[in-house]
């Protein structure tokens, strides 16, 4: 392989060489995130401004995992931690998948976590994150008529709409 190295910030953009043709390569941080759901069978979601579409989106809680020697299950405790103000154990999680969002251009890897907690576990009032500004449950036909109306198009959101169908 021949890189050549475009960008170097909080993400790396190179030029790769194969046989005769030059690609633009994203190199990104692995992520993780959570299908957490209540009794209720009700989703919890959060509500952030992602500055590269420049507008809010519904998504299930998720983050990078961009502490070293982190595991991915610690990672994902301590988003839902910051982001949500839900608190649980990793021993609680059960990882139930994993893809590559943007294989075109990038090698980062999203693994999938499910946990079902108490509706009132969630404390909205402990929510201390810069990015997320509302966290709430929606109910899975809610979700799924969302979905369908093309109002939430975040592939893990997706993702997580497709395993509660086939597995609650």
């Amino acid at each position: 392989m021949n890189d050549n190295i475009v960008y170097d910030g909080w993400l790396r953009v190179y030029k790769r060489k194969v046989k005769n043709k030059t690609y633009d390569i994203l190199s990104d941080y692995d992520a993780v995130s959570a299908i957490v759901v209540n009794e209720y069978n009700d989703i919890l979601l959060v509500k952030q401004f992602r500055p590269a579409l420049m507008e809010e989106t519904v998504e299930i809680p998720a983050g990078t995992i961009d502490k070293k020697d982190e595991s991915t299950s610690v990672c994902i405790t301590r988003e839902l931690k910051e982001e949500t103000g839900v608190n649980i154990k990793p021993e609680d999680l059960k990882l139930v998948g994993s893809y590559k969002p943007m294989v075109g251009f990038s090698n980062s890897l999203m693994k999938v976590y499910f946990v079902k907690i108490l509706k009132s576990d969630l404390k909205f009032s402990k929510v201390k994150d810069e990015d997320v500004y509302e966290v709430f449950w929606m109910s899975f036909n809610e979700l799924e008529q969302k979905i369908s109306e093309g109002k939430i198009l975040d592939i893990k959101t997706i993702f997580a709409y497709y395993y509660i169908k086939t597995h609650l």
